[in-house]
């Protein structure tokens, strides 16, 4: 099985400096615990400083696809992976503006499965299985077959640590390849929210009632200024019984 996990240099909050983005480490961690034949590719116009931190982090070697940066990555990565079963990555650039979209994209050009947001991934019969990260801590399992494009969580695995033999014993192999020109990128004010605000003729205390009652006048929250704490308490306790939110 031909494993290969995408990289991309991130920019590090303090310094400023490229380093390795962080879920390309849990990509290239969790490849690593999978058993085949792991490549590590790179498609740009970073230089060897800007990816040996990777080297120095895991990878024995680094294909990189050396690309003008006016150039889409997406149809070289394409013709670079034909052939490998499993393609990991993280959910986006870590080293400037990023959609996310090329996992999908890369997925589509392959004509593999994609499993957003794994944590962890296990051969299952004759199919792969992965835990996928949902919001509020919730886990969910998916199952494909391959060849298949996995995003990879940022907490699916750890990272070795730096190592400076590592860095000394990867290596950088360049290679000649040409991609498509980026289409222009346009940016327009968020027109459309601010429109619906000034359309609105209903005040922010209209409003506010409104979300209190639930559209519904009979049901509107009651503001309670006499009596004790316990009077109050009794007040709130009627409320979670009438709207049957309590069952004592």
């Amino acid at each position: 099985m031909k494993i290969a996990v995408l990289v991309s240099p991130a920019v590090h909050p303090v310094s400023g400096r490229p380093c390795a983005g962080e879920a390309d480490l849990a990509a290239l961690a969790l490849a690593q615990r999978l058993p085949g034949e792991l490549q590590v590719w790179y498609a740009g116009a970073a230089d060897d400083a800007a990816l040996a931190d990777y080297l120095a982090r895991g990878a024995d070697n680094i294909h990189s696809l050396n690309l003008s940066p006016d150039s889409d990555v997406l149809s070289a990565l394409g013709s670079a992976l034909q052939g490998v079963d499993m393609v990991l990555c993280g959910a986006r650039s870590g080293g400037g503006d990023g959609s996310g979209l090329l996992p999908y994209q890369l997925a589509e050009q392959l004509g593999a499965a994609l499993l957003p947001d794994v944590l962890d991934l296990s051969k299952s019969d004759r199919q792969w299985r992965a835990v996928q990260a949902l919001p509020k801590g919730v886990r969910r399992t998916l199952q494909a077959s391959l060849p298949l494009v996995a995003s990879v969580n940022p907490r699916a695995a750890t990272a070795p640590g730096w190592s400076y033999a590592r860095l000394q014993q990867g290596k950088i192999l360049r290679k000649a390849a040409t991609g498509a020109a980026l289409a222009p990128v346009v940016l327009e004010p968020a027109r459309r929210a601010r429109a619906l605000v000034a359309a609105s003729k209903v005040s922010g205390h209209a409003r506010m009632q409104g979300a209190i009652a639930g559209g519904d006048a009979k049901a509107a929250g009651v503001v309670v200024k006499q009596g004790d704490s316990v009077e109050k308490a009794q007040v709130v306790l009627d409320y979670l019984r009438q709207h049957q939110l309590v069952d004592f």
